[in-house]
């Protein structure tokens, strides 16, 4: 295997994410009523990004739910008591039209920091934000060390943002990075590596990487934290999601 790519959250990190920031954007609105906003929009989504801060909020006091859609990526869109709310990146916003502040220098220092922030909004309009922070594995460092060794390139391909991206690259010594990843975005990159002559492993977990699983050459899912899905469409499973195995996996069809 000439290059190995692995998906962020929940394969190179722990998947366990702490709020570092709750931000409101309306004078209405407080913080806790913002958060549980997004944790109302969220609760159905089966992303370990929000899986993991969900679990702080008691389920009986969220609003009611409709009209759910699990978007690429982790974004979600519902209709929360009445209101459509769409929480997710700035794609989503995107593609909902809803305007992002310009400058706000607390999710400005939230981005350059290297967290994830969640955009939600309300019925078009931007209501906040919540900036999630992540913890590298502590084997993924060695791990990376040893693909250097065995003449393999690991290359990051996350749905994050560039800076968020960029952090996780920094500490694990990842030259080649892909930020804002849709699920159709790994597919091709790894179609794109295997057209070139460079055979490609992909490390994922969540049903967003199944397609790269089952494009690659080898498809690596983790076991355990990982869904269903993406262990399906892989060649192996990790089942104690131990991220140091693949240098020693790499040599086995040698």
């Amino acid at each position: 295997m000439k290059k190995v790519a692995f998906d962020k959250t929940s394969t190179l990190t722990y998947g366990t994410p702490q709020i570092v920031a709750v931000k409101s954007l309306e004078p209405e609105r407080d913080e806790a009523s913002l958060y549980t906003l997004a944790a109302a929009a969220e609760q159905l989504s089966e992303h370990p990004l929000v899986r993991s801060w969900r679990q702080s909020t008691v389920e009986e006091t969220l609003p009611p739910v409709s009209d759910f859609q699990m978007l690429p990526g982790f974004d979600v869109s519902a209709v929360v008591a009445g209101r459509t709310v769409p929480a997710g990146g700035q794609k989503l916003m995107d593609r909902h039209s809803v305007a992002l502040p310009d400058g706000n220098r607390e999710i400005t220092d939230s981005l350059q920091r290297g967290c994830t922030v969640v955009y939600i909004a309300v019925d078009g309009c931007c209501a906040g934000c919540i900036a999630l922070s992540d913890t590298v594995r502590e084997e993924s460092r060695a791990m990376a060390n040893a693909l250097h060794r065995c003449g393999a390139t690991p290359v990051l391909l996350t749905e994050d943002n560039e800076t968020a991206a960029g952090s996780i690259a920094v500490q694990l010594h990842i030259g080649e990075v892909r930020a804002n990843c849709l699920p159709e975005d790994k597919l091709k990159a790894i179609g794109a590596f295997q057209r070139s002559g460079r055979p490609v492993c992909m490390i994922g977990d969540s049903t967003n990487d199944a397609p790269a699983l089952k494009k690659a050459a080898v498809g690596i899912a983790m076991g355990s934290v990982g869904s269903n899905i993406a262990a399906d469409a892989a060649d192996i499973a990790l089942v104690d999601d131990e991220v140091q195995e693949p240098p020693h996996l790499l040599p086995l069809p040698r």
